[in-house]
């Protein structure tokens, strides 16, 4: 075999390993981003009552807190939520304007003290 042939071969070699090392590169990346596309609310509640988030898309979901007051409503898309504490089919309090961004979760704790309940955002 020519010392040009070897040459070319090897260079072709080269060739196919940077295009395959690419090609794992961006299957790698695509994954990372297709797993942080959506995040959750979450926060402290009264255990007697659920909590309603309410999206500036149209999305509706509804949890109720574990036994230690905490809930955690989760795979909601990016967008603007509003939060609201309800019990008994009314609403005891409500915190608008939370943003939710893709991969990352937003906080919002409601407390009830004399049947007067507020909501915070935490950042």
């Amino acid at each position: 075999m020519k010392t040009s042939q070897k040459t070319a071969r090897r260079h072709a070699f080269k060739l196919m390993t940077a295009i395959a090392v690419s090609a794992f590169g961006i299957i790698a990346v695509n994954a990372a981003y297709a797993q942080s596309t959506s995040s959750s609310i979450l926060g402290k509640s009264p255990t007697d009552a659920s909590v309603t988030v309410h999206s500036d898309k149209g999305i509706t979901r509804h949890g109720s807190p574990n036994s230690k007051g905490r809930y955690n409503l989760s795979a909601l898309p990016p967008g603007t939520y509003e939060v609201s504490l309800e019990r008994d089919g009314k609403t005891l309090a409500t915190v608008g304007g939370i943003p939710l961004f893709a991969g990352r979760a937003s906080q919002v704790d409601f407390t009830c003290e004399n049947d007067q309940c507020t909501g915070v955002f935490n950042h």
